[in-house]
């Protein structure tokens, strides 16, 4: 810039040297010093002309100069800050880029970790499980056996005596269900009436309520979603601490409650076997005498209402 300036001082003082020096007219009545002022005049104004057209190629040049200066600052300037806009965006990238590898690589060691012990637990816990599930079965086994054997001998005694008590009732049933069956067909036409008309009523009133509650339950549950993400995101990121570290513990806890649980179970099923024997030996006769009690009542009401019967008819 500061040789720009010299060259146009240079410039403007050679403009400068080239104006015709200053004349001094006289003024003169005379045809002739008219025509010399004529002239003079017309020599003055051509200068001029000379010296404007001169100054604007001069105004021109030096602003076109200046513009294009000034656009070269420009470009440079431009391209300096992409150049430099580049480098840090690049070096951004690849900063992210190595920060969220690190961040993938730590997350996969510790996923790898927890799948590699949850394994190792359900491992240990499932052996355990197994050992105890065959002694249960084969205890199970025996002891239904025995149960079942038992239980067929007191079934088939019930069967025949229940047999013959249940045709007897049946009997009694089947007439008392014929007249119970009339009477309640009347009573289910009237309920089923009134029940309709009731049932339209609360459909139109339930329909309008549930629209609005439809509504209602919109609103609140996008006000829910949005919080309920937030406290996940937390949740999740404590949950996997604690989730391993409780799988740990629950392995551990497993395979002992396992064990014990299994010696417990088997000395239950022996108790259970023997007291569920000695309880079919005991249904069974209970339930003998209990048909027995029943068949003589039933006998006895038939001869009294034989025997009234009979009164009536001779009376």
């Amino acid at each position: 810039m500061g040789g720009g300036g010299s060259s146009s001082s240079s410039t403007m003082e050679n403009l400068q040297n080239t104006l015709p020096p200053k004349q001094v007219i006289i003024p003169d009545e005379t045809a002739t010093g008219q025509v010399v002022l004529n002239e003079a005049a017309a020599k003055q104004a051509q200068i001029n002309s000379e010296y404007a057209a001169k100054l604007d190629r001069y105004n021109k040049q030096f602003f076109t100069t200046e513009d294009i200066r000034k656009q070269q600052s420009l470009g440079d300037e431009t391209r300096l800050t992409q150049r430099v806009g580049g480098q840090e965006e690049r070096a951004n990238l690849a900063e992210t880029g190595n920060q969220q590898r690190a961040l993938r690589r730590v997350e996969g060691q510790e996923r790898r970790a927890e799948t590699a012990e949850e394994g190792s637990q359900l491992r240990g816990t499932e052996r355990v499980r197994g050992q105890e599930t065959r002694a249960n079965i084969a205890e199970t086994g025996s002891q239904t056996r025995g149960t079942e054997r038992v239980k067929g001998q007191e079934d088939r005694g019930r069967i025949a005596e229940t047999g013959s008590q249940t045709r007897g009732t049946r009997r009694v049933e089947g007439d008392e269900t014929r007249q119970t069956i009339g009477k309640t067909g009347t009573e289910q036409r009237q309920t089923i009436g009134k029940t309709g008309l009731e049932q339209r009523a609360g459909i139109r009133t339930t329909g309008g309520e549930t629209r609005q509650t439809r509504r209602v339950e919109g609103d609140e549950t996008r006000q829910t979603i949005g919080k309920t993400g937030l406290e996940q995101r937390a949740g999740i990121r404590t949950t996997g601490g604690e989730t391993r570290q409780t799988r740990r513990v629950e392995g551990d806890e497993t395979r002992q409650t396992i064990g014990k649980t299994g010696l417990e179970q088997r000395a239950g099923i022996r108790t259970t076997g023997d007291e569920t024997r000695q309880t079919r030996r005991v249904e069974g006769q209970e339930v003998r005498a209990t048909d027995l009690q029943k068949e003589q009542f039933r006998r006895y009401k038939e001869a009294r209402d034989y025997a009234q019967a009979q009164s009536a008819y001779r009376a």
